[in-house]
């Protein structure tokens, strides 16, 4: 398995405009699509902005990301960012003009699994598989002794924007042009412009972030072969695998990468720093016993199947509660054969998973998607939902309401009045359209939507609630009767 080089192909302002946008993991009908036709007003609009901002003649228009709380692992979580379209513009455009220069700085790193590359779902991917990071663990290790396992603490959210022209130029060039005639220090300008001009951390989820990311990583990548430079191993985004003969080796390599990740104002992850003896699992045991446990195509084979297939997940899931095995097993009930008769049971063990895992909640969508001939009693599926928001929802945890909410648009399930009123406390823009729109077709109910109706004014057109006061308005389902009309007048 190898990681040869490959074209950088053509990065298309377009596409990092609407498939790279979004972050991946918020609901499907939250996208950035209809943008395509507006595009060109506004490039009319905002060029100007940006060879003002080039020349210092103007402080700019600051803007601030919408934020959206998604499950990182059990009990943790970590904010996805949609920052606003004018200021991503800029950063997009800057990126799409430099694709070539920046594709083969990052294509530099012998050990990077992630570099970007052109993709078809979305704007920017990885140029390998990261799902087949144990075959190429497996070939990395070949000779070693020891393994060196750790990553970069909290690395979006901890990135330095100044670091990134560091990266590319180098500190003492950065330092010096201050006519922002390096891409480094525009990206910098960029980002910072599209986060309140703040210079702590990147916004996580649009594909722009993920070039970002790889071009810091990369950077520490080559200062680190530097000083090693016979060293052997991977990097898959910010996971370091690093292989070595002698713990007194792996242990000066941790020291060597402590002091380079702080040259960039980053750090080691120490809670998640091993030195392992070889040879090691290449993948967790559950995964491995999972995926021997198959789905027979009919009958009674299949029923026991699919308990003895559950039966086993749930005890893994209890052993390994910050792994998602639940969602890996419904990846595996997709992609079987599910019987019309086995259908209830099926159903009943899926949604007995999604209590306990939530974030299996996309591929529960796809699941019933597939087999929708089969639900004709929603019951189950409408009291696990909303279970689901019930308890989410006062924990502001949006993503899992969001989700919940759209699988029940899909499946044309109501919303009681006591959930409505438990949603309607959400202070998430992804969760309020999705039960706004719901609202206007009359499956959700509640007593009070003051706290979206908040956010729907001018002011916040450029604050953390942009994507609510635009689209809300749009469609009107906010109406203040406010005049001028905030968005358009």
């Amino acid at each position: 398995m190898s990681t040869a080089p490959i074209s950088p192909g053509s990065l298309s302002f377009e596409d990092l405009m609407t498939r790279g946008y979004f972050p991946d993991r918020i609901i499907p009908p939250v996208n950035a699509l209809g943008i395509t036709n507006a595009l060109p007003d506004m490039r009319t609009h905002i060029e100007p902005i940006v060879a003002d901002l080039l020349k210092k003649k103007s402080a700019g228009l600051r803007s601030r990301c919408v934020m959206h709380s998604v499950p990182k692992r059990k009990h943790l979580r970590r904010s996805l960012s949609i920052p606003n379209p004018m200021h991503h513009f800029m950063a997009a455009d800057e990126m799409a003009s430099s694709w070539s220069a920046l594709h083969a700085f990052c294509s530099k790193s012998p050990l990077s699994l992630s570099i970007p590359m052109v993709g078809t779902t979305r704007a920017l991917v990885h140029q390998n598989d990261l799902g087949q990071l144990p075959f190429f663990r497996a070939q990395r290790c070949v000779g070693s002794r020891y393994l060196l396992k750790t990553d970069i603490a909290r690395f979006y959210p901890s990135i330095y924007t100044h670091s990134i022209p560091w990266a590319l130029h180098g500190k003492t060039a950065a330092r010096s042009d201050k006519k922002y005639s390096l891409i480094g220090n525009r990206l910098d300008l960029w980002t910072r412009e599209t986060q309140d001009k703040q210079t702590g951390g990147i916004p996580i989820g649009p594909d722009t972030s993920f070039l970002l990311g790889e071009i810091i990583a990369t950077a520490l990548d080559l200062e680190l072969l530097k000083k090693l430079p016979q060293l052997r191993g991977i990097r898959s985004v910010d996971d370091y695998f690093l292989y070595f003969n002698s713990i007194s080796d792996a242990e000066n390599a941790l020291a060597v990468l402590h002091g380079i990740a702080r040259q960039f104002e980053l750090e080691i992850n120490d809670p998640k720093t091993e030195i392992i003896q070889l040879p090691d699992t290449l993948e967790p045991p559950w995964k491995s016993e999972l995926r021997k446990l198959s789905i027979r195509p009919q009958g009674r084979p299949q029923a026991t199947d699919l308990l003895s297939l559950f039966d086993r997940a749930f005890d893994h899931a209890k052993l390994f509660p910050p792994d998602s095995v639940l969602t890996y097993v419904a990846r595996q009930v997709l992609s079987a054969s599910i019987t019309e008769e086995n259908w209830p049971l099926c159903e009943a063990l899926l949604l007995k998973a999604a209590l306990n895992e939530p974030t299996m909640l996309s591929v529960l969508v796809r699941i019933y998607d597939r087999f929708s001939s089969y639900s004709t009693d929603t019951g189950p599926l409408t009291e696990t939902l909303q279970s689901i928001c019930f308890y989410h929802a006062p924990l502001q945890q949006g993503n899992e309401v969001a989700w919940a909410l759209y699988l029940a648009d899909k499946m044309n399930i109501t919303i009681s009045r006591t959930v409505g009123d438990k949603i309607a406390r959400v202070d998430d823009d992804v969760v309020a359209l999705v039960a706004l729109d719901l609202m206007e077709q009359g499956r959700l109910n509640t007593t009070n939507i003051n706290l979206w109706k908040s956010f729907a004014n001018a002011t916040n057109l450029y604050e953390h609630h942009w994507l609510l006061a635009y689209e809300a308005h749009m469609h009107g389902w906010l109406s203040t009767h406010q005049k001028p009309d905030y968005v358009c007048g």
